[in-house]
């Protein structure tokens, strides 16, 4: 009876130690759930740091006059050429010689200030990836706004994902 105890009790121990933790979690929802959790992680962390350079790029256009072919080159690695062309017919002014994109408190078709800590988002679909956050209600400081969700879709274009949409809305994307 004694060995049987023992067999027993040894077989729970080996088995009960290759099983993961409880509560070990990334805030990655994906809709491909063969991937594992550090893939996933690692997709979250490289979106991440495409669009932090994508909202560099689209800063980088107010520190000089360029023509409007000259601005589409350098959105080129990080927008899509339809993304590229919206936000410029609705960002790039006339300067005196040539177009520049003005700072503003209130950006059009820009990078969200998104936090890309555990509020950012991002829902995996494959071919596209939608990065998202939902943004409290302020009436505080130069800009107010009611309670909404920022979402920037990226599409795989030419092997390099790109973002294809940057959109606003009261309802969490799908």
């Amino acid at each position: 009876m004694k060995a049987l105890s023992t067999i027993v009790a040894a077989s729970v121990l080996f088995f009960s130690m290759g099983s993961p933790a409880t509560g070990e979690t990334v805030s990655v929802k994906t809709d491909r759930p063969h991937q594992s959790v550090q893939d996933q992680t690692t997709v979250k962390q490289r979106s991440f740091n495409m669009l932090q350079a994508a909202y560099q790029t689209q800063i980088s256009l107010s520190s000089k006059e360029r023509t409007k072919s000259e601005m589409k080159r350098i959105l080129a690695p990080y927008f899509t050429d339809d993304m590229a062309d919206i936000y410029l017919k609705h960002n790039a002014v006339k300067g005196q010689k040539q177009f520049i994109v003005y700072g503003t408190d209130f950006p059009i078709l820009s990078i969200p200030f998104f936090s890309y800590g555990p509020e950012t988002k991002l829902k995996d679909k494959g071919d596209k990836r939608i990065i998202y956050q939902f943004f409290e209600k302020t009436d505080e400081g130069p800009v107010s706004y009611d309670n909404h969700y920022e979402a920037v879709t990226l599409t795989k274009t030419g092997g390099k994902w790109k973002v294809s949409s940057i959109t606003e809305s009261k309802e969490e994307p799908k």
